[in-house]
């Protein structure tokens, strides 16, 4: 009996409270992290008509609101959000947050973002609009806030809910600096825990700048259609992981032509390019093992020369980079949470220390 009265209390609590919301549309407040504003959708992190892709895996993960997060500030008792997608899928090798789930992190009194909770949706449902309390209970002090939204998902619509005697109101982004990031699936982000925990996301908080998903699972194979896109990028440095997916033949085939144009776009600008990194599936698959090694082979021969012929084109290789124990992936392909930590921790510094010679001075936040 008492557990019934304490469960009527607390759902009478929620509805309390969420009848006392106002709800606000995100497209009012900031929306940050696209690679190109995409006008027909403010959610969608590039618009892909204009430069006459025909991909449509592409297509439709330009769609998505990977990478994307919207910042505002509140003096809010509770925070709610509602938001709808297009559709719910939820992949073997991901969590259910990670694909269609928001998470909120608050900035602390030191500067640096934490995190504070995630929205969850319902593995294997159909349901497509989910309304979800964030926190609750909070001093009703202004408070700086970061939403990351879904990174495998197309949202359709999105709002916040904040006490309803509450401000809230649109703030700019975090980050001085902004680096596009073109890859494949790894750095779109398979297979972290929550959006917040994506390889990007973390190194923007880690260095205080940020850096932008363009990247999408399967592909980032140096298309002649994303060269374009980068070329036309507003930013501060380019990152090219774009191995993974491609043939020692085709590295022999793109890369030259690919560089060029990066490098004939953004003369004065950094353009780093990483190796896939190494996982557990060639520990004991010597076919594969043998085909990784080849493609690193003609891939170091590559950039030895392009690293010489021009001045801002650099190239990090940093073996086991995941280390060695086989504990980094989820799937023995893509890094987990720990995968990632050590990837970041590798490669973090070295890439801080070439955007340092650019003017770019990371800060951690």
């Amino acid at each position: 009996m008492k557990k019934l009265l304490l469960l009527a209390i607390c759902v009478l609590t929620l509805i309390s409270a969420n009848a006392q919301l106002k709800w606000v549309d995100a497209t009012t407040l900031n929306i940050c992290g696209h690679t190109l504003r995409n006008a027909e959708n403010p959610y969608s992190r590039i618009g892909t008509e204009p430069y006459g892709f025909t991909n449509k895996a592409i297509i439709r993960y330009s769609k998505y609101s990977t990478g994307l997060y919207v910042m505002f500030k509140t003096n809010s008792s509770q925070i709610s959000v509602e938001w709808s997608l297009a559709n719910v899928k939820v992949r073997d090798n991901m969590t259910p947050i990670v694909q269609h789930g928001v998470d909120l992190y608050t900035k602390g009194e030191n500067g640096k973002w934490r995190f504070c909770s995630v929205g969850r949706v319902s593995a294997n449902s159909k349901i497509t609009t989910y309304k979800r309390s964030l926190v609750r209970n909070m001093e009703p002090t202004e408070k700086e806030f970061m939403l990351y939204l879904p990174l495998w998902s197309e949202i359709t619509k999105l709002k916040i809910g904040v006490d309803k005697d509450a401000e809230i109101v649109a703030i700019p982004s975090p980050y001085k600096y902004r680096v596009v990031t073109y890859g494949t699936s790894t750095l779109h982000a398979a297979s972290p825990s929550r959006p917040g925990m994506g390889p990007l996301a973390r190194m923007s908080r880690a260095l205080g700048v940020e850096f932008v998903n363009f990247c999408y699972s399967g592909q980032g194979k140096m298309e002649a259609e994303s060269a374009e896109v980068l070329a036309d990028c507003k930013t501060d440095a380019i990152i090219c992981y774009c191995f993974g997916n491609t043939t020692p033949q085709q590295i022999e085939e793109r890369v030259d032509g690919f560089a060029e144009r990066l490098v004939k776009a953004h003369p004065d600008k950094a353009i780093i390019f990483l190796p896939p990194f190494l996982n557990g599936k060639y520990h004991l698959d010597q076919v594969k093992r043998a085909r990784a090694i080849e493609k690193r082979a003609v891939l170091a021969r590559k950039m030895a020369v392009l690293t010489k012929k021009y001045k801002n084109v650099h190239y990090i290789d940093i073996p086991d980079a995941c280390g060695t124990d086989g504990e980094a992936s989820i799937d023995n392909s893509h890094p987990n949470d720990l995968g990632f930590d050590r990837i970041l921790n590798a490669y973090g510094p070295e890439i801080a220390k070439i955007l340092k010679k650019y003017g770019i001075k990371p800060s951690k936040r």
